[in-house]
């Protein structure tokens, strides 16, 4: 952050009216705040449930056949005739009825509609297909035989989890493959597995099976493929295997269908082997490794997985990779219209095939959801291995020495304002971070990856189309990463560069835990052994509703009011040398701490300083311009007061400032959708190249009694905030991969929004409904904010600085 810079604070926009704060009925969430008290850890992106209302039909299938109500007795015996000589027919080939007339009728099954070449959405972003090809790129691994002479089999590993189960979105993408007129020299099979419940009577519930889709019909191929979980690397290299034996081909293609968890997670999430974890990117690694084909590209219709870690497993074993830096929705690609294309032309150029998916896709998409924000491109591997691997290696070594310098907060800064791609995984856009960096190494970087980059399409801005994983705020996946790093062996000075800036980031933390622990410990208290205890523990999960009692939110938070003398932090941090880690925080760099505590006890925000004074007959928060410029953020924190505990309406970034004081005021309004009061929470605030902003945040509720986050986005477009969509949340009694694809909500949907309850003394009592169930209606939802009627409020404002520690101001009541 520059100098006189101060964090952005979006429009508020309010409208007459007011609207009543009613703590409903309690909601079962698995002992978790649905907002940001109870913090979580690792969570991971899930390909989203989009395109239908959970728990409800949404009549035909796209790519179904219903049958009429009245049949003669002539038009019955054709049908039969027809039906016997079909059955006939696919037995003989080993294969099962189709599958049309075997869709639950309870599902719904919408896949978007039909793709149209013309349907263009001026959301979008087009990008240009890039038939270039660097000097310095390998040579490709599969060359196409030209002249529609080749033969192509696409591996569709289809881990069905509850996309399936819950949706039928596994069912309706089979029925897009099987509208395709697939030719005798295009093999599609098809691996089904991890479900509990196939929306269709085909498709077993009891174990994994191989099929060839066919078009208008699915034929069995491996009746009994084991029941070993589709997270298994030896299952997919099994799978990989029995296609290379069965279906030999010159062109090979491989699609992983399912959850997708980025960097750190991997692929994929068994429903009936929920303890078997996910598939990791080293265990994909071992997969491939094992079943040694080469592809000409590597698909993911599943989330977060265009990201350089996963690119750089790829490489060793195919051309392209295809894949989303965001969430997908549930809709996933459209599969009808390249299967055609090539189908009637088996050399096709693949970038030409992607291009057709990645339009369809994002067409589809916004069939389904008018606002669904999607990413989806191609990369090309072969010019990637050529050209990115040196270029990267001297960025991270280049960001590296200016963590370890002078420059740790302009890489902060960097960080903090970076394209940032699902809330908690800490991955973000890599060329979009090394812009921001703006060194000539990271220049170079950027350009090499916008060379690799053949194809791209986005509906948000700064996503150019390969994501990496960088940590900020919680450093509680550093440990993972760096193991899947050495375990991958991604180059060195990249693991270098992140352990240094997670190891900094810790030590601002630690200083700003110790502001709030020094006070009542003793000479001979463990200071720092304390309080690496607990951030190797994980973050607390106590809520900074505890302010409001006096007390600490430890996990690099801090409450206003004490203040630590700078020669006490440098002495604190300079503990770190030589000291012993727990395992858990293995990847400190205890000696750069130890060497940069004076250069961390020069950026600290004196918590002393988070108060109030009086200016001009106004409370406000008064701050340096050093002081502002080490801050990130700041955000509105409010609660309901009933009279018996506190209602949580979340974190919005709505403030004012004048010169460098925040005005310490509240106007007594709050977000509403349609009327009613919700808790929102801000999830970022990205600067666009033109200075504005697109704000992204969340609201907890129930749709149609699932539970979700509903999405806002402000945006020049839409200032006043619109509603894009919906994200499945979980429990954590399921599985701790959370989706944030979007659901689209349609008219007739039963909303309650929710919120959570803190007790006097501070502590998490429950999650409850806000308000009572409302319809959405045909004109949709409205985003507003409202006077609200409550007994009282306690407010404070959350300022968030370079090193992730949270500070709140005092509490001022409206």
């Amino acid at each position: 952050m520059q100098p006189n810079q101060k964090p952005h604070s979006r429009e508020k926009h309010v409208e007459s009216g007011s609207a009543d704060l009613n703590k409903g009925r309690q909601v079962n969430n698995g002992s978790r705040p649905v907002g940001n008290g109870g913090r979580t850890s690792g969570t991971s992106g899930k390909r989203s449930i989009s395109g239908l209302p959970f728990g409800t039909s949404s009549g035909n299938t796209s790519g179904s056949q219903s049958l009429p109500v009245k049949l003669n007795l002539k038009t019955i015996l054709i049908l039969a005739a027809i039906l016997i000589v079909g059955f006939i027919i696919l037995k003989t080939c080993g294969g099962n009825l189709p599958i049309f007339p075997d869709i639950d009728p309870d599902n719904g099954g919408n896949n978007g509609g039909e793709v149209t070449d013309n349907n263009q959405y001026e959301d979008y972003k087009d990008g240009v297909l890039d038939y270039s090809v660097s000097p310095d790129a390998r040579p490709k691994r599969v060359t196409p035989l030209g002249n529609g002479n080749d033969v192509v089999t696409i591996m569709i590993y289809m881990c069905g989890t509850d996309l399936e189960s819950k949706y039928g979105m596994a069912t309706a993408d089979l029925q897009e493959m099987m509208k395709a007129n697939i030719s005798d020299k295009v093999n599609i099979i098809v691996e089904t597995g991890g479900c509990s419940k196939w929306k269709n009577n085909t498709i077993s519930n009891t174990k994994n099976q191989i099929y060839q889709v066919r078009t208008d019909a699915l034929a069995l191929v491996k009746d009994n493929a084991g029941n070993a979980s589709m997270t298994d690397p030896n299952n997919l290299a099994d799978f990989i295997n029995f296609c290379n034996t069965n279906f030999p081909a010159n062109r090979n293609v491989l699609i992983f269908w399912d959850h997708g968890g980025g960097s750190v997670s991997g692929y994929g999430y068994d429903e009936k082997n929920p303890n078997s974890s996910s598939m990791t990117l080293s265990k994909i690694k071992t997969a491939l490794d094992k079943a040694n084909c080469n592809f000409d590209f590597i698909g993911f219709d599943a989330c977060l997985m265009a990201t350089l870690e996963n690119a750089l497993v790829c490489e060793g074993h195919a051309d392209y990779l295809l894949a989303s830096e965001e969430t997908e929705p549930g809709t996933g690609w459209y599969y009808t219209r390249w299967l055609n294309e090539l189908s009637q032309n088996t050399s096709k150029p693949t970038i030409e095939i992607a291009k057709t998916i990645i339009d369809d896709f994002v067409t589809s998409s916004s069939s389904s959801s008018a606002n669904a924000k999607v990413t989806l491109s191609v990369v090309d591997l072969a010019e990637l291995h050529g050209t990115v691997p040196s270029a990267f290696s001297e960025f991270a070594s280049s960001t590296n020495e200016m963590i370890r310098s002078d420059s740790y907060d302009d890489v902060a800064n960097a960080r903090a304002g970076v394209r940032q791609f699902s809330q908690k995984i800490n991955q973000v856009d890599l060329v979009d971070l090394a812009n921001r960096i703006a060194t000539d190494d990271s220049k170079a970087l950027a350009a090499a990856l916008k060379g690799c980059v053949k194809y791209n399409r986005a509906s948000l801005s700064k996503c150019y189309g390969i994501s990496i994983y960088f940590p900020y705020e919680n450093t509680n996946s550093v440990n993972s990463a760096v193991s899947s790093y050495e375990a991958l062996g991604i180059d060195s000075e990249y693991t270098k560069c992140i352990k240094s800036f997670a190891s900094l980031e810790l030590g601002g933390q630690i200083t700003a835990s110790a502001s709030q622990t020094s006070a009542s410990s003793g000479s001979s208290f463990d200071l720092l052994g304390s309080l690496l205890s607990s951030f190797a523990g994980g973050e607390s999960s106590t809520s900074p509703i505890d302010i409001l009692t006096g007390s600490f939110t430890s996990g690099g938070s801090s409450a206003a009011g004490l203040s630590v003398d700078p020669s006490s932090i440098i002495s604190l941090l300079s503990g770190f040398s030589g000291r012993s880690m727990p395992a858990e925080l293995s990847w400190v760099d205890t000696d750069l701490i130890a060497g940069n505590a004076e250069k961390i006890a020069a950026n600290y925000i004196d918590a002393s300083r988070i108060t109030a004074t009086s200016k001009d007959g106004k409370s406000v928060l008064s701050l340096t311009d050093a002081e502002w410029a080490l801050i990130e953020t700041v955000e509105l924190n409010v609660f309901g007061n009933d009279g018996n505990g506190y209602i949580d309406l979340g974190l919005d970034n709505t403030f004012e400032m004048n010169g460098n004081d925040l005005l310490l005021d509240y106007d007594g309004t709050w977000m509403t959708l349609n009327g009613n009061v919700c808790a929102y929470y801000l999830v970022s605030d990205t600067e666009q190249d033109d200075g504005t902003y697109v704000t992204i945040g969340r609201i907890p509720a129930l749709l149609n009694r699932q539970p979700v986050d509903i999405q806002v986005v402000f945006d020049a477009k839409n200032p006043k905030g619109v509603v894009t969509g919906a994200f499945p949340t979980y429990s954590g009694g399921e599985t701790d991969v959370q989706a944030k694809g979007c659901v689209a909500i349609k008219a007739g949907d039963k909303i309650e929004l929710l919120c959570d309850y803190y007790n006097l003394d501070g502590t998490y009592s429950a999650s409850y409904t806000l308000g009572t169930v409302f319809t959405v209606p045909e004109s949709g939802l409205k985003v507003a904010n409202m006077k609200v009627n409550a007994d009282g409020f306690s407010v404070m404002y959350r300022l968030t600085d370079i090193y992730g520690n949270h500070f709140w101001t005092p509490e001022f009541n409206h």
